[in-house]
C-alpha cells in the first residue's frame, strides 16, 4: 500500500473513532480515556500536515477540551460530583491538569475500605504516572502546533502534579505505578518500567517549551535523575519497545535544543537499548498468527514507535551509524500496519474488546509514515 493511502486509511480509521467517541457526531463524549485520547490528539494534528487541512487541527483542540472537562472531574459514579482540583468551574477551565486527570476506567477507585484484587484493579479508575506523561507530551504539541503557551502551562502543571508519585522512605526513592484521583494514595505500589525515563523526558521538554518557568521544575528534575541512575531500559514488550523508540526520539531533540540528560536518559543510550530490545522481541513475533492470539495496540505501539524514529533519522545525526540498525526493522512494521488493515482481521474478539484503542493507534502508525513529527 502507497505512503498516500496508508494516511487515507488512517483518516478513516481516525474519523471512526472521533464519532464514536463524541468528538464528531452522535457518540458519548463522556467515553473517554486518557491513553487513547492523547494518541488521539497527536493524530489529527498529522492528518493537518498530510493532507494541509486545518480542520483536523480544530478537532485536536475540541478533544484536549474534552478530556480536560471530563478527566479533570470526578468518575460519574463517585459520590463527589466537583472538579477533581476542587476550583470552580471558572478556575478549573484555566488550570485543567493542576490536580492531575482520571484514567477513565470503567469503574470508581478503589475506596479505602476495599481490600486489594489484581484483577478488579484493572477496572478501576485513578491515576497513572505513565498516562499523564503521555497527555503531557500531546499537550506539548499542541503548544508547538499552533504556537498557544497555554497548553505548555498546562503541561507544566500537569508535570507539577505527577510529581506527588515519588515518596522517599529513609534511604530508598520510589515511584508509584497508580495513585487514587486525589493523588493522596496509592493503590498500587510498583513502579512502571519506564515511568521514570517517561517522567524525565517529559520535564525537560517542558523546562525548554517555558524556560522563564524551568526553575520550577528543578526539584522534580533531580529526585528523576536519581530514579533513573543506574538502569538499563531493555523489554521484550512489544508496547514497551515503542514507547522507548519514542523517548529516544524526543531525548535526542531535547540534547538538540541545549537541555542536558544525564547518561541513562541520553538518546544514544536509548537507542542501544532499542536495538537491543528488537534482537529480542523479533525472533518470537510470528506474523502469520491468527488476529484472535494478538493484541494490535501493543503491535501498533511497537510499529508507531519504529516508523516514527525512522522517520526522522535525517534530522537526527546524532544517531547515526546506529540507527541505520533501525531500517530492518522497518518491514515488522509493514507487516503489523497491514495484517490489521485486512477488515476480517479487525473483526476477532481481541480487536473489538479493544477497539478504540487498537484503531487509534494503528492509525497513529500509518500517519508516521508521513508525519512522523508530531510524535516527538
Amino acid at each position: 500500500m502507497a505512503d498516500r493511502s496508508r494516511s487515507t486509511a488512517a483518516r478513516e480509521l481516525l474519523e471512526g473513532y472521533l464519532e464514536r467517541t463524541g468528538v464528531t457526531g452522535g457518540g458519548d463524549s463522556a467515553k473517554r480515556y486518557l491513553w487513547t485520547d492523547a494518541f488521539a490528539v497527536q493524530a489529527p494534528f498529522g492528518l493537518s500536515h498530510i493532507f494541509e487541512d486545518k480542520y483536523y487541527q480544530d478537532l485536536a483542540l475540541k478533544l484536549i477540551a474534552l478530556v480536560h472537562e471530563h478527566l479533570g472531574s470526578h468518575h460519574p459514579d463517585d459520590l463527589r460530583k466537583d472538579r477533581i482540583s476542587g476550583l470552580s468551574e471558572k478556575e478549573a477551565a484555566l488550570h485543567p491538569t493542576i490536580a492531575g486527570l482520571r484514567i477513565g476506567k470503567n469503574l470508581p477507585e478503589r475506596r479505602e475500605d476495599q481490600s486489594y484484587n489484581s484483577q478488579l484493579e484493572w477496572e478501576r479508575d485513578g491515576q497513572y504516572f505513565h498516562y499523564l506523561t503521555r497527555w503531557i507530551q500531546s499537550l506539548l504539541l499542541a503548544h508547538r502546533e499552533i504556537n498557544s503557551e497555554e497548553y505548555a502551562v498546562w503541561a507544566l502543571e500537569l508535570m507539577l502534579a505527577a510529581e506527588r508519585f515519588i515518596y522517599r522512605e529513609g534511604d530508598h526513592i520510589g515511584m508509584y505505578w497508580k495513585m487514587d484521583t486525589a493523588l493522596s494514595r496509592p493503590l498500587v505500589a510498583s513502579t512502571g518500567a519506564h515511568d521514570p525515563l517517561e517522567g524525565m523526558v517529559c520535564a525537560k521538554s517542558i523546562q525548554l517549551a517555558l524556560p522563564e518557568r524551568a526553575a520550577e521544575l528543578d526539584p522534580l528534575v533531580r529526585k528523576l535523575e536519581e530514579l533513573c541512575r543506574g538502569r538499563d531500559w531493555a523489554t521484550s514488550d512489544a508496547l514497551g519497545i515503542g514507547g522507548l523508540l519514542l523517548n529516544t526520539t524526543r531525548a535526542a531533540e531535547i540534547i538538540a535544543q541545549n537541555g542536558k540528560l544525564i547518561s541513562e536518559v541520553k538518546p544514544q543510550k536509548l537507542l542501544k537499548d532499542s536495538l537491543y530490545s528488537l534482537q529480542i522481541f523479533t525472533p518470537g513475533f510470528h506474523d502469520q498468527q491468527p488476529a484472535g492470539r494478538r493484541l494490535a495496540f501493543r503491535e501498533g505501539g511497537l510499529s508507531l514507535g519504529i516508523r516514527s524514529l525512522n522517520g526522522r533519522k535525517e534530522d537526527l545525526k546524532m544517531l547515526q551509524p546506529e540507527l541505520e540498525q533501525l531500517q530492518k526493522y522497518q518491514n515488522v512494521a509493514r507487516k503489523i500496519e497491514d495484517f490489521w488493515l485486512e477488515p476480517h482481521n479487525r473483526e476477532a474478539r481481541s480487536w473489538q474488546e479493544h477497539r478504540e484503542i487498537n484503531t487509534v493507534t494503528l492509525a497513529c502508525s500509518l500517519i508516521a509514515v508521513q508525519a512522523p513529527q508530531v510524535f516527538s
